[in-house]
């Protein structure tokens, strides 16, 4: 059984357990529900239901797993001879939602939970991957440094350095 929903002008196949990146939701917190009312098609079998342009009745309801940004994709503009190089990157934001229910008409498919809990705990895991590869800022190091009863250091920078130098000589 799975359904064509429209969200963020992009079209997806939507089936009860699997999860989509769709465009960024903004209002939508971490772990809520939405209800989704543009489908365009229903399937399940033996059963088509297409939509002019949409389902009546009909309706997916997704719950929000995470937001994140996807790779960065570059642009680079170019011409010869002239000296001229621009480049641009961009990230897009998504977010990812697990399809937990699709009702047409009377029909209806609900997602196990234990399918549920899995997909949480993979959302769960893959942001403690992404911490685990960022490096500590300036702060971050100077706060765990303190903690651990260390004197951090002072910063200098380069307009400091001028004027002492400057005073002395």
């Amino acid at each position: 059984m799975y359904s064509i929903i429209e969200t963020g002008g992009f079209q997806y196949r939507a089936e009860v357990g699997k999860t989509l990146k769709v465009p960024s939701v903004a209002e939508a917190a971490v772990g809520s529900s939405l209800e989704l009312k543009s489908i365009l098609l229903f399937a399940d079998g033996e059963f088509i239901s297409v939509g002019t342009p949409v389902l009546e009745n009909a309706s997916v309801k997704v719950e929000v797993l995470s937001h994140d940004k996807a790779d960065k994709v570059l642009i680079l503009k170019k011409k010869r001879r002239t000296r001229y190089e621009r480049r641009r990157g961009h990230r897009q934001g998504y977010t990812e939602v697990l399809v937990t229910e699709i009702n047409v008409a009377g029909k209806s498919a609900k997602i196990d939970p234990q399918v549920a809990v899995r997909q949480r705990a993979r959302i769960v895991a893959l942001a403690k991957q992404k911490e685990q590869g960022k490096p500590l800022t300036r702060k971050e190091k100077i706060a765990a440094d303190i903690a651990a009863g260390k004197q951090p250091k002072p910063v200098r920078k380069k307009k400091f350095l001028k004027k002492i130098a400057a005073k002395e000589g």
